[in-house]
């Protein structure tokens, strides 16, 4: 189904069922999604990431753009970190208690006005947040005035912080505005389609480093294939030139996946549906999905040898032999780096994850077959249940993407975070291997009572009731 006409994407508990909060086994969490997905709720919560965050994030690392923060200062601060890469800007409307009664339209021109004056970016964008959800400001108006007079795209982006749940919500409201606002108003005349002599592929990234967008990019350059990598370092041209793409593949589906799937239906580019390239086996079966698809399975076979011959002598060691993982990283991302644990010599005995929903059933059927106790906990943030986990069961290891880790010190396991090191392509597997070969443990002073970690770990987890 596609949602393009629609203004706003509904919310991922109503496409996709999304579950964000669960505390249990694989087995049980795997009997849960089969069906319609049942929410859960919990009675009390840690700060962690919500939607106009993820939203100002997706759009902090486009080139060219200038983003409005509409709402009190403190929602343009806590993104505020995501535009030190050198993007177009951010902007708050620093709305205050007189403006939540009687309206900020006035602030959002100004703000609108000063970010074209300053910036002369090639689009403008507008993240509203709970303040605008109760005052109910007519964005919509003040949008409509000023795009004639400025000649250049205002998008808003519908966030409000109330309807979901799940943080990646945001990723794919602002997906939707590229999708409907620039892509779908891209002209046949863009020079998206520019004369090359490789193909061009749509490489859906949302929230990874340089680091790792440049190490899929080589990998594709050597098959002779040309990255088109976005909304990620990307500008509004390149947005624009999705459509012209020969075919589309996605790094993290848990992020990206609501872009190529609307590509495909809307505009027919193909939509190549392969692993993230995490790990030796991840990174050969992305390439070779890739390769297939364009029929450069041959040159794609050479290179990958090659990579293949130097990365098995990067790991000869077995970092990880005989030991224990507790691994946190995104639903579609399990499978991979539970298989480079695998190979480094190790085993992933628990697991946390943002959020679940019917996209990622298979991977959480073949964890519960595998191993059907295996604990599990749904949820972004709440490190209060991973400590709890951890009080309860050894672990050598705590693994994150996130890069919220030191608080797994307290309980014997050493931490390692993934957030500054490569994670793509056979670079990324042999900077993860060195990782775990040279993490050290210490000791932490202690965070949580023992009256909390003698609980259960699912004490405020419960079924939702209407």
């Amino acid at each position: 189904m596609s949602y393009l006409q629609e203004r706003k994407i509904v919310t991922r508990e109503k496409r996709v069922f999304s579950l964000s909060h669960f505390n249990g086994t694989a087995e049980q969490l795997a009997g849960e999604i089969q069906g319609d997905i049942r929410q859960r709720q919990r009675t009390f919560m840690q700060v962690h990431k919500d939607e106009v965050i993820k939203a100002v994030q997706v759009l902090s690392s486009i080139r060219d753009i200038a983003v409005i923060v509409h709402g009190v200062a403190g929602c343009s601060a806590a993104g505020l970190g995501f535009f030190l890469n050198g993007s177009g800007g951010v902007y708050s409307t620093n709305l205050e208690e007189r403006d939540t009664i009687l309206g900020s339209d006035e602030k959002l021109r100004d703000a609108v006005t000063k970010a074209y004056r300053e910036k002369h970016p090639a689009a403008i964008f507008i993240v509203s947040t709970p303040v605008v959800a109760i005052n109910n400001d007519d964005i919509n108006s003040v949008i409509l005035e000023l795009e004639d007079e400025l000649n250049i795209p205002i998008i808003s982006v519908y966030t409000d912080g109330f309807k979901t749940k799940t943080a990646e919500t945001g990723s794919d409201i602002v997906l939707h505005g590229l999708l409907k606002y620039l892509v779908q108003n891209s002209g046949e005349d863009e020079p998206a389609s520019e004369k090359t002599s490789s193909p061009l592929v749509n490489v859906i990234s949302v929230s990874e480093s340089k680091t790792d967008v440049e190490a899929v990019a080589k990998l594709l350059q050597a098959i002779g294939v040309k990255a088109n990598v976005l909304p990620r370092f990307a500008s509004v041209k390149d947005i624009k030139a999705a459509r012209y793409a020969v075919a589309t593949v996605v790094l993290n589906a848990d992020e990206g996946l609501y872009f190529a799937q609307e590509l495909e239906s809307s505009f027919s580019v193909p939509f190549i549906r392969t692993s993230s390239p995490i790990g030796g086996r991840g990174t050969e079966s992305f390439i070779i999905a890739v390769a297939r698809a364009l029929g450069l399975e041959e040159k794609a076979s050479e290179i990958l040898q090659k990579e293949r011959a130097v990365f098995e002598k990067k790991i000869v060691e077995k970092p990880l032999s005989g030991k224990t993982v507790f691994l946190e990283a995104f639903a579609s991302h399990l499978a991979e780096y539970t298989e480079l644990v695998a190979n480094l010599g190790g085993t992933v005995e628990a697991v946390a994850v943002p959020s679940v929903n019917t996209e990622n059933r298979a991977v959480i059927q073949r964890l519960a077959k595998q191993h059907p106790l295996l604990p599990i906990i749904v949820g972004t943030g709440q490190q209060f249940e991973k400590a709890n986990a951890l009080s309860k069961k050894h672990f050598d290891y705590y693994v994150s993407e996130n890069g919220q880790v030191a608080f797994a010190s307290e309980h014997g396991a050493i931490p390692l975070s993934l957030k500054g090191l490569g994670h793509y392509g056979y670079s990324g597997a042999s900077e993860i291997a060195a990782a775990f070969a040279s993490a050290v443990s210490y000791q932490s002073e202690p965070v949580y009572m023992q009256a909390w970690l003698k609980r259960s770990g699912s004490w405020y987890v419960k079924q939702e009731v209407n």
